[in-house]
């Protein structure tokens, strides 16, 4: 009688580990599949890890095969069982119990999957799982692609330059720009975060030619009371150069 490759339950046991196989009397070995499909239907699928690794090294333990081997003989054992219910018919009493089977192994067969680091499934599934793999792959190089086609209008080749050392004179009318308000009432310009003041500054604008760091031009935006910055770098006097009115204003 060839040995089973899944650790049986020692007969008469009070003390078996969950995993063993087998009833109080023992392990019928031409039935230790059957055993083995027994406790995937039972146990949660978080321990289909803990459950395989169990018999597994019980098999490299005693030598009876090695972790190729016994990945192949566990796939054909639940490949068979699927097919098996799958074929069930549908109207018999058991189709519930059946049905909850056959999505249970299903659940372990993808968990096999996940470990084949052979490609010991047969090769028709091995290349049919790559071909998808590279189908979804092209797809999102390809989704990725008309992305960056469509970041790429937005890239400049020069950007805006402002006068060196006056950065923060710049920044100063934008914050006028922000309190600015329409005869309705409403503001002119409106936005939810002020990271987007230092992100634009900062992909569109120099400081005579010199990049401007974003986190630096965070600084700015930090928080405000009045016309003080809570916390980082407040616009000094000598940088408030100028002062945006409404023409009705500038009429009286």
């Amino acid at each position: 009688m060839n040995p089973s490759y899944f650790k049986p339950r020692k007969p008469f046991s009070f003390s078996s580990h969950p995993y063993d196989l087998g009833t109080f009397i023992g392990l019928w070995h031409k039935h230790d599949d059957n055993h083995f499909l027994l406790k995937i239907y039972r146990i949660e699928e978080r321990e289909f890890v803990d459950y395989y690794s169990y018999h597994l090294n019980y098999a490299l333990e005693n030598n009876l095969v090695n972790e190729e081997e016994f990945f192949r003989h566990v796939w054909q054992i639940v490949k068979i069982r699927i097919k098996h219910f799958e074929i069930q018919d549908p109207f018999s009493n058991n189709h519930g119990i059946h049905k909850d089977s056959l999505k249970r192994l299903q659940k372990f067969e993808r968990y096999l999957k996940s470990i084949d680091i052979w490609d010991a499934r047969p090769p028709h599934l091995v290349i049919e799982e790559k071909e998808n793999t590279i189908q979804r792959q092209k797809e999102t190089i390809e989704e990725l692609q008309a992305r960056l086609d469509e970041l790429k209008v937005f890239e400049v080749s020069q950007k805006i330059r402002i006068e060196e050392g006056y950065v923060a004179t710049f920044i100063d009318l934008l914050k006028q720009v922000e309190k600015l308000e329409l005869p309705s009432g409403r503001k002119l310009i409106l936005s939810d975060h002020q990271i987007v003041y230092p992100r634009l500054i900062g992909k569109y604008f120099s400081d005579g030619g010199d990049d401007l760091s974003v986190e630096t031009l965070r600084n700015y935006y930090v928080g405000n009371k009045g016309d003080v910055t809570l916390k980082g770098t407040e616009i000094k006097a000598e940088h408030k150069l100028f002062r945006i009115v409404p023409v009705n204003y500038i009429e009286k």
